[in-house]
């Protein structure tokens, strides 16, 4: 019996098929949960950067029905790569417990160091679902350890690079390719044991599946997947209907490719036209010589911009993208043709995202600002040389987090992987057991959020010294100006990094205690103090990009990585003064910050209600004959 319910907010809603695409949720779910706790490596066990889906067939392909994820961007392709991949293989060819590998970015994948996997659900000898496992994976070849190529110029240089390849067979693992991806890299122990990881979660997703059409039946099941697939269509429809038809365009910079110095625009127009949306990125800068573009991923991940601005509660799955058509020029930074480079997607990525915001945002008031826009990714790698590790290769990598950008009702999300991600930061502890790297200092820091009637969430400061010699890679971005606010306010702080020799955490973790920390990449006055008002990009630093590989930091140096905070949103000057007050107290914004940017005046740990509003009509009167602009986020009390 088929019960039916509705409300005044939608469409009449199916109970059993409720029940029964929540159902599909919940295998995914567990797929992901076992995912995570058979992992080997922290990248998928702690970070989880990794993802899950079922994909059911259907005649216009294969569409997502339910997906789990750690990391949201591989959410967002999930619902293409498959048909790329089945449409390399011949489906009439699959058996049960046959499992394709690929990791190719021209056929889905971001970049070269996420690898998925697809498993076929028989039923009644038909192959009905497939179900994905995707996680990146700690090294698979190549110059850099876990991808992230700084440098290189074409995709021969980077890791290695699969098309769909069997890897197992009836659920026997096939040798050769096996041993093709274990004695090309440098931590095989860790590749094998999350690729088994990955091949488990599959396992268990095949059986929850078969375990729920067996209860539901495979017409109920197929039935709940279009559900699930058009009832998220339909949200995600009312969501772009509430925005004013028109053309809305916005564009934003990488600071450059590693390679060049020149700024690469990224460019989106988003046209609106009823409850469809059409994402143009014509205008954005041609592919850059470095590896910052990406292949093709952004014609999905994009949309996690309008997801989160019109529809942010229903679940992902191919009702997700259905009413959004996406543009990428051939030969652009964000569709780069081969052999290009592209390994290095977390900078392009974010970009993406913010510019559509930002074109959103022009559209109406329940809008956002951009937020820190770059992951600031630190790649570590060498052989460890601690007492009963001797010699034993390794490898490993860190997320800081930054600021999410204030929004229409609300201040920013501080000290979190930028919305491509928003994966977990790294378990500190099991760091420091499974490397030979020492967590100093990861916290937030004051006065990084850009100022706001909603401020930008705030930055944070990621600090790590060596036991045994290693090797550093970081990609960063948003060097010179940190993310733009919107609806009139600041940006906030850009990222900036240090290099700290004889690294001592009795002294070298007060991430404003500049003395022996020597300036790798970032925008520094004359005194080598962070000054994105007034300094200079490279300004006595060693790098003039914030993307370089294979800094040597030597046993017992340090690095600290100071990542900026997200946009403000709205006049800071009509932000609440108790609101100030409050961050003040809690160490988020300093007295002297929340006066030059809040015109707000502090004294005996109250606000001076009378002197507040002269200085703000003293800064809105120097706004209006253009002496005073909302200054960037910076700290003001550096220590040199």
């Amino acid at each position: 019996m088929t019960i039916t319910t509705q409300d005044s907010t939608g469409p009449a809603v199916d109970v059993e098929l409720d029940i029964l695409r929540y159902g599909l949720i919940e295998v995914a779910r567990e797929m992901l949960d076992s995912l995570m706790r058979s992992a080997f490596s922290p990248v998928c066990r702690d970070i989880l950067d990794c993802t899950v889906a079922i994909h059911m067939r259907t005649d216009e392909g294969w569409e997502v029905a339910a997906l789990w994820e750690g990391c949201m961007q591989h959410a967002f392709i999930a619902p293409h790569i498959a048909n790329f991949v089945m449409d390399d293989w011949d489906i009439n060819t699959m058996q049960p417990g046959d499992v394709i590998f690929t990791n190719d970015p021209w056929r889905g994948a971001l970049h070269q160091a996420d690898v998925n996997l697809f498993r076929p659900v028989f039923v009644n000898g038909r192959v009905e679902f497939l179900v994905q496992s995707t996680s990146h994976l700690v090294d698979l070849g190549g110059p850099i350890p876990g991808g992230f190529s700084n440098g290189a110029q074409t995709h021969f240089e980077e890791q290695l690079k699969l098309p769909p390849t069997l890897l197992y067979a009836n659920d026997v693992p096939v040798r050769p390719t096996f041993n093709f991806l274990l004695e090309n890299n440098r931590v095989p122990q860790l590749v094998l044991g999350d690729l088994r990881a990955l091949h488990g979660c599959l396992v268990v997703g095949e059986r929850q599946l078969q375990d729920l059409i067996a209860r539901g039946g495979l017409d109920k099941v197929r039935a709940a997947g279009r559900y699930a697939i058009d009832a998220t269509e339909a949200s995600m429809r009312r969501g772009i209907a509430a925005i004013p038809d028109g053309d809305y365009t916005a564009e934003d910079f990488l600071d450059e490719d590693g390679v060049t110095e020149d700024p690469i625009p990224v460019r989106a127009t988003v046209r609106v036209r009823g409850d469809s949306m059409e994402i143009d990125f014509s205008g954005s800068g041609r592919q850059p010589l470095g590896n910052c573009g990406t292949a093709w991923c952004e014609a999905g991940r994009c949309i996690e911009a309008v997801k989160l601005m019109v529809d942010p509660s229903t679940p992902v799955n191919s009702g997700t993208l259905r009413p959004i058509d996406v543009l990428l020029p051939a030969g652009s930074v964000v569709q780069v043709l081969p052999p290009s480079s592209c390994s290095s997607h977390a900078d392009i990525g974010p970009r993406a995202i913010n510019v559509v915001t930002q074109a959103l945002s022009q559209a109406t008031e329940e809008s956002f600002a951009p937020d820190t826009g770059t992951a600031v990714y630190i790649g570590f790698s060498g052989i460890d040389t601690r007492p009963g590790h001797e010699g034993t290769p390794w490898g490993a990598y860190g997320l800081a987090g930054g600021g999410w950008g204030g929004t229409w009702k609300e201040d920013g999300v501080s000290f979190c992987v930028v919305p491509i991600g928003n994966c977990r930061t790294s378990v500190q502890e099991h760091v420091e057991i499974e490397s030979p790297l020492v967590v100093a200092e990861h916290e937030m820091v004051i006065d990084t959020a850009g100022a706001g009637q909603f401020r930008g969430g705030l930055g944070s400061v990621y600090a790590i010294y060596a036991e045994s010699d290693t090797y550093v890679t970081v990609v960063a971005d948003r060097l010179r100006r940190g993310a733009p606010g919107s609806n009139g306010g600041g940006a906030g702080m850009p990222a900036c990094g240090w290099y700290i020799e004889n690294f001592d955490p009795a002294r070298h973790t007060d991430p404003l205690d500049l003395r022996g920390a020597e300036p790798l990449f970032g925008t520094f006055d004359q005194q080598g103090r962070p000054d994105p008002n007034n300094g200079e990009f490279g300004l006595g630093a060693r790098y003039k990009t914030g993307k370089f590989s294979n800094l040597l930091l030597k046993a017992g140096d340090g690095i600290r990585l100071l990542i900026g905070g997200g946009g403000g949103w709205g006049d800071p000057l009509r932000r609440d003064p108790d609101r100030v007050l409050t961050d003040v107290r809690n160490g988020l914004v300093s007295r002297e910050s929340a006066e030059r940017c809040y015109g707000v005046v502090i004294a005996d740990d109250a606000v001076d209600v009378a002197a507040t509003e002269v200085r703000r009509a003293e800064l809105s009167a120097e706004r209006d004959a253009g002496t005073w602009q909302v200054p960037l986020a910076a700290p003001v009390h550096w220590i040199v």
